[in-house]
């Protein structure tokens, strides 16, 4: 299983329609957070998930593209989508 990074923004979308791509990259394994070496819990720009999935990576985008595109305007929405090994991060507290 490998870990993804994945920046979605979505275009012309209001606050609702970010609270339900959350929920829906939460089904998929995602979060809005990531843990540090030290245990603590840091959170992520708005519209950057991190976690774990089975999927090849193309296959990983379609569903999120899938999910993603009834939330964006036409144009929308913009995906990106990495697999990580490592990472390095200053981010807030969650």
């Amino acid at each position: 299983m490998a870990d993804y990074m994945v920046r979605v923004e979505l275009l012309k979308a209001d606050w609702d329609d970010y609270e339900d791509l959350h929920k829906g990259m939460q089904i998929l394994g995602f979060e809005k957070t990531v843990t540090f070496s030290d245990g603590s819990v840091r959170k992520l720009p708005i519209g950057t998930y991190f976690g774990p999935s089975n999927l090849e990576i193309t296959t990983l985008r379609e569903k999120i593209r899938n999910l993603a595109t009834p939330l964006s305007s036409l144009g929308g929405p913009w995906i990106f989508v990495s697999q990580s090994e490592t990472w390095s991060a200053w981010l807030p507290e969650a």
